[in-house]
């Protein structure tokens, strides 16, 4: 610690020439007094002060008004003791002023914060709300020209077997007919010949059926248990909505980022994303309970749709297990199952157990009793 000192000596830079001007220096606990040779004294006070350089020889910025405009003046002190005694004789005023240009990590990382938060708005909220202004104003044909257009990417069966979708068009009419509102959609069953388990509702009417979740299902309650899941998500208009906020994020991004590609290459993979059809979880939780009312309405037991998905979780559980063992498994190169594209199984699951539950004293009607599903089913 040194004496506390107030007179110092140094040069002045009075910003209009390259001269140095000797400067006697007296320090106050508000401002620093400055006096040229020959000249009246000058106060600098600390708030106004910006430290450039805190080693010898210590330099001072200081910013005047003259008529002329603002000047830079910058003081110059090569007296040792010069910087311990400003902070000795002012140290509160005297630490704004040297922490006053000093890098804040808290206000950057606030900045990083409020930035994350900003681009979480800009490419996840406002998709949706601008989706949700329009999309009950799409027409039909609209969403029918757009669900062809993603089967088309899709080796759906040509020929399939009559006696299966002859069965799943009747239990899509029965679930139609006893929906709350009429729908416009035209619902069509398609089948995948694949192992794959799964099942994908299109914009405007198509259902593709993966041939590998008929193999599971035992009855045609199960199939109803899916196909009013699938319905729901095409009649609350899920998968025109996920699409449409999909491309609506990536139109975004491209003004962002100034490249129109993105948008290009965004429609050009849209096959890769199919899987979900940019359906999250909401619009699940949505499907699962309006499909299980359309079961309720339409006197089917609704223990089908909670078979199946509990079914369809045990296998996705036992594929994962597989893959874990053996990654050249047949299995393993499935690219999905029904419930990995489909998040929270189990809470779903927990959910159509309560609404069974308090529909409990509800009598079924056995749906299609003579069909034979298990003689007509593909088989493993």
């Amino acid at each position: 610690m040194v004496t506390r000192k107030l007179q110092f000596s140094g040069a002045l830079f009075d910003g209009q020439s390259a001269n140095k001007h000797p400067v006697q220096i007296k320090l106050t606990p508000r401002h620093i007094s400055l006096t040229v040779q020959g000249g009246a004294a000058v106060n600098w006070p600390y708030s106004n002060l910006r430290w450039t350089a805190e080693t010898i020889p210590f330099q001072i910025e200081h910013e005047s008004d003259t008529p002329a405009g603002k000047r830079l003046e910058t003081l110059v002190v090569e007296d040792p003791d010069f910087y311990e005694n400003c902070s000795q004789i002012a140290p509160e005023e005297f630490s704004r002023t040297k922490n006053r240009n000093a890098f804040n990590w808290k206000i950057f990382f606030s900045g990083i914060l409020i930035l994350v938060i900003f681009l979480y708005g800009t490419f996840k909220v406002f998709p949706d709300y601008l989706v949700n202004q329009f999309v009950d104003e799409i027409p039909v044909e609209w969403e029918e020209a757009l669900g062809n257009a993603i089967l088309s990417a899709f080796p759906v069966d040509k020929n399939p077997d009559e006696e299966i979708i002859s069965l799943l068009q009747n239990i899509l009419r029965l679930l139609k007919h006893n929906a709350p509102e009429d729908t416009p959609y035209n619902l069509k069953i398609h089948i995948l010949p694949t192992k794959q388990i799964n099942a994908l509702a299109l914009p405007g009417g198509n259902i593709i059926i993966f041939e590998g979740l008929l193999r599971v299902a035992d009855s045609p309650e199960e199939l109803a248990g899916v196909l009013a899941h699938e319905a729901q998500h095409i009649f609350l208009k899920h998968s025109t909505r996920g699409i449409l906020r999909n491309f609506a994020s990536k139109m975004l991004l491209a003004l962002v980022m100034g490249d129109a590609n993105v948008v290009l290459d965004g429609m050009l993979n849209m096959t890769e994303q199919l899987n979900s059809l940019g359906l999250n979880r909401k619009m699940e939780f949505e499907a699962d309970a309006k499909g299980m009312d359309l079961m309720l309405d339409a006197k089917i037991n609704p223990q089908g749709m909670l078979t199946i998905f509990k079914k369809l979780l045990k296998e996705e559980l036992k594929e994962q297990k597989i893959k874990t063992g053996n990654s050249s498994s047949e299995n393993s190169n499935k690219l999905f199952s029904y419930l990995s594209t489909h998040p929270l199984a189990e809470n779903r699951l927990a959910k159509l157990e309560e609404q069974i539950k308090n529909n409990s004293g509800r009598l079924w009607i056995p749906l299609y009793p003579d069909s034979q599903w298990e003689q007509i089913k593909p088989k493993s």
